[in-house]
């Protein structure tokens, strides 16, 4: 299973051990995202981004470390993670992994997590993780999640204006072909029951939210 990790540069106290990823294939460092990399592994695959946030001695620490980097302007239409995300999908991986996305300016945060709709179409299973929480973007289908003890608590909650048909089996709140509309706070902090749950849904875009307690 190909599985890539994008590493922004979020703050770096909301960024988890990668230790906790081992099984991680392609490493991408977004901008100063690198320079965390630099500080965490021996080489990575690829750093992008205009490099304006880190200095000249971080900079030659990223061009020894890793295999390929490449510069973009600082003025472009795409972000430096869009260009990472971008990137990302080209290596045609099975699971995206975005650390250093959520965290810091509200705004940024907001727009990252909308940047998820771009491994929809590609059938990518992407998240955005953090310390306390990952989140993923889901279109209309069935889908098999596995109990996950460091995150215990899983949110099911409307992108779209309305989200049709939620079905949930192997939680303790099940739900059974329930439209949920943006806001509701019906289907927050589920758990499971079973080592696996499924959900199920026909319409709309669904936000799904593994989390814990600090």
């Amino acid at each position: 299973m190909e599985k890539v990790a994008i590493v922004a540069g979020g703050p770096p106290d909301e960024i988890p051990s990668f230790q906790q990823y081992p099984s991680i294939t392609t490493w991408i460092g977004v901008d100063s995202g690198a320079k965390i990399l630099s500080h965490s592994l021996n080489e990575f695959d690829y750093a992008v981004g205009d490099f304006d946030s880190v200095t000249s001695e971080e900079f030659a620490v990223i061009q020894d470390l890793c295999h390929d980097v490449r510069i973009h302007p600082s003025e472009k239409d795409d972000t430096d993670l869009e260009i990472a995300i971008n990137l990302a999908i080209s290596l045609n991986p099975d699971q995206v992994l975005i650390f250093g996305a959520m965290g810091g300016r509200r705004d940024h945060e907001w727009v990252n997590l909308m940047l998820l709709q771009s491994f929809i179409p590609h059938q990518i299973d992407a998240w955005l993780c953090d310390k306390q929480n990952e989140i993923t973007l889901k279109k209309p289908g069935t889908y098999s999640i596995n109990r996950d003890h460091t995150f215990p608590y899983i949110s099911f909650l409307a992108m779209t204006e309305t989200v049709e048909n939620l079905t949930l089996h192997g939680f303790k709140y099940p739900l059974d072909c329930q439209s949920i509309k943006s806001g509701s706070s019906l289907t927050v902090s589920n758990e499971w029951n079973e080592k696996i749950g499924t959900y199920f849904f026909t319409r709309g875009i669904l936000i799904v939210i593994k989390s814990r307690d600090e």
